[in-house]
This record gives structure tokens, sequence and C-alpha cells, in this order.
């Protein structure tokens, strides 16, 4: 799939968030299209949060209050015997939910599901994939642990975008662990950081969300953008891949600026472990992990 194709298929679909297949793996290699997928999801997501104005609300009621009421339908006898067999159809329908929805008894064993930690647990090993130097190590990071997390993923309960950005990390993972392009890899690391930044602006009610946001975020950016941009700095990069480098540090002030903005309205807590945030403390009185 190409980008014209990935893009006419963002435009287009019902849930911008939630990729298929093919898109869910260009998406992983194109930084460009990624960015596109994340600016659809946020902007849908906002429109979708946004409340209806009183106004609106006030005109439909009065509105409804214009319209006559239908007038009554006699009632026969047909039509009563027919409420009684419909109600005690539900009298039916009702008992066999409570009996089949029932809590098991206490000996009965429970599974567990996996809950929205996963995304946290597919950032840590994309960060490690990232992290490894020989190619075998990026080899066994993703034997052992591409099961386990594929496994996660779809026995997890998450919203809608947590599951899009856990399904384009599981493809993202698949390709560090067979590359390693510092300037790719800063490139994908830097939009992933500007995904959890949207998220974490869109969840600054939340306390405990926006803290684990504010880490995540913190860790892409100083192990995954600027440990990579160090990498390419340290090569021989040809004259394409300098602009790239050039163009990515820019992005990355603007980026630094809209999270030193948003920590402002962050909750505290989640304040103090952000990157570029007044609040953060220095890295000798970090508490140890």
């Amino acid at each position: 799939m190409n980008c014209d194709a990935a893009r006419d298929r963002l435009l287009t679909s019902d849930d911008p968030a939630r990729p298929d297949a093919d898109l869910s793996e260009h998406l992983a290699g194109c930084a460009g299209c990624r960015a596109l997928a994340a600016d659809l999801a946020g902007l849908e997501a906002a429109v979708r949060a946004y409340p209806t104005p009183a106004t609106v609300v006030a005109r439909r009621d009065a509105f409804l209050t214009t319209l006559a009421p239908a007038p009554p339908r006699p009632v026969r006898v047909r039509h009563i015997a027919a409420a009684f067999a419909a109600l005690a159809a539900c009298v039916i329908v009702a008992v066999a939910a409570v009996a089949v929805l029932r809590p098991p008894p206490p000996d009965t064993p429970v599974v567990a599901r996996a809950n929205p930690s996963v995304v946290e647990e597919l950032v840590e090993w994309n960060l490690k994939l990232s992290e490894a130097d020989e190619p075998a190590d990026r080899e066994k990071l993703v034997r052992d642990r591409l099961p386990d997390l594929q496994a996660a993923v779809e026995s997890a309960r998450l919203s809608a975008d947590d599951r899009a950005l856990a399904d384009q990390l599981l493809a993202q993972g698949r390709k560090l662990g067979s590359g390693a392009d510092p300037v790719d890899e800063a490139e994908v690391f830097h939009v992933l950081a500007d995904t959890l930044l949207m998220k974490l602006d869109t969840s600054s009610a939340d306390s405990a969300r926006s803290v684990t946001l504010a880490k995540m975020y913190t860790e892409v950016v100083d192990r995954g953008v600027d440990r990579n941009l160090e990498r390419a700095e340290r090569q021989a990069l040809k004259a394409e891949k300098q602009a790239r480098v050039q163009e990515l540090r820019k992005a990355k002030k603007k980026q630094a600026a809209r999270a030193a903005a948003l920590a402002e309205r962050i909750p505290e807590p989640a304040r103090e472990h952000m990157k570029g945030s007044k609040a953060r403390p220095k890295a000798g009185n970090r508490s140890p992990k």
C-alpha cells in the first residue's frame, strides 16, 4: 500500500483510530501517514467530546413540545392478551439472563483479563528493541515477547484509540526487530511522542492516567528520540538523512514547547514525571525504578 491509498483510506474511514491490518502495516513504516492518522483520531475524539450547546438543547425541547400527541388507540381484548404474552416472555428472558450472568461460585476459577497497562508494556518493548545494538538481540526480543504481547492485546479491555495504538506498536516492534536505522527510529518515536501528548491532553482529568502517559512520553523522548538522534549524529550520514535529522530537531523543539504548555494544565503528580516540566525532578533525585 502506498501513501496515497493509505491517506484515502484514512480520510474515508469510519474510525481512523482503528485501521485494518493492511493500513496498520503501512502506518508502522510511514511517519507521515502515522501523523495524519493521529491527527484524524484526535480531531474525531475532540468533536465527539464537545458538549451539545445549551441553545440547541433548548430549541430541540421547544420543538418537541409543539408536536401534537398521537390520539389514543382503542384497546382491544386481543391486544391485552398479546401484551400479557409479551410480558411473560420478558420474564422468562430475564430469569434466563440472571442465571447466565450470575457470578460464579467462589471455587470457580475466574480468567483474568489484561488491562490498558498492555500499552505501557508495548512501549517499553519497542524502546528495548531500539536500544538493542545487535541484530541477534533484537530478534530474540521479538521471538520471546511478541506472542505474549499479541495475546495480551487480544484479551485486553482497551478503548478504540488505545487498541489502534497497541496494534501500531505491535507492527512497529516487528519492524524494529529486523532493522536498526537510528534516523528512521528517531522519527518513529517522535510520532509516538506526539500521540502520547494528545492522549495526555484529553486525559488531564484522570490523575492516574495522566501520570502513566507523562512517564511514557518522557521515556519515549529520552530513550527513543534523543538516543537515536545521538546515534545518528555519530555516523557519517548522507545529505538526505542529515536533512531529516535537522527537520526532526526543529519538530522536536516545537513538540517540547507544546509539552511545556501542557505540563501547566495536567495534575501535579503527572507534571513531576513530564519531560520539559519545571516540576520534573532532576536526574540525580529520581527515585529508583
